[in-house]
């Protein structure tokens, strides 16, 4: 039989926010959600067993992969815990909710801090839409959208009926 789950806590950023003219990193980033989250659920970190950062493609947009490892950078009460890092493209954030959901419910923990982290103001738009495009089949699709590849694979796929945006002609 599975335990139930709850959420009992969350924090979150500005999205306005530019960290790259701020001079911080994803990484602070992290640390600012995961702390918000952990005082919202008015709980003390010790009882934090496991993390998870949900994220897309980190690794081109920063420069940095196993976003997990920052979790214990929130609390020095959370070293030694298991963390990791999942990547979906845009349900990244849900598949981490996901999987603190089926630790709990299957026993293994009863306390997980989950963070959904994005920084993706580290580039151009056409560099930025080109990583972005690292969600589709990326060297098949990119011939047939072009550039701003992304943009313009998800309003021809969600909206066939529509005219192509003025850019595209």
């Amino acid at each position: 039989m599975s335990e139930p789950v709850y959420i009992i806590g969350g924090g979150r950023t500005d999205f306005k926010r530019n960290l790259k003219k701020e001079g911080k990193t994803i990484r602070h980033l992290i640390i600012e959600a995961g702390k918000k989250a952990i005082d919202d659920a008015k709980i003390d970190a010790g009882e934090v067993q496991a993390g998870t950062v949900g994220n897309f493609n980190a690794g081109q947009f920063t420069k940095q992969l196993q976003l997990g490892a920052f979790i214990p950078e929130i609390d020095p009460k959370l070293r030694g815990i298991p963390t990791m890092h999942t990547e979906a493209a845009c349900a990244s954030g849900a598949l981490s909710v996901l999987l603190g959901a089926e630790w709990i419910m299957g026993g293994l923990y009863d306390v997980v801090l989950v963070v959904g982290a994005e920084q993706q103001k580290t580039m151009s738009s056409l560099d930025g839409s080109d990583v972005l495009g690292a969600a589709a089949d990326y060297h098949n699709e990119k011939p047939e959208y072009g550039d701003f590849m992304f943009p313009s694979h998800k309003f021809t796929s969600t909206s066939t009926a529509q005219p192509k945006p003025t850019w595209q002609r």
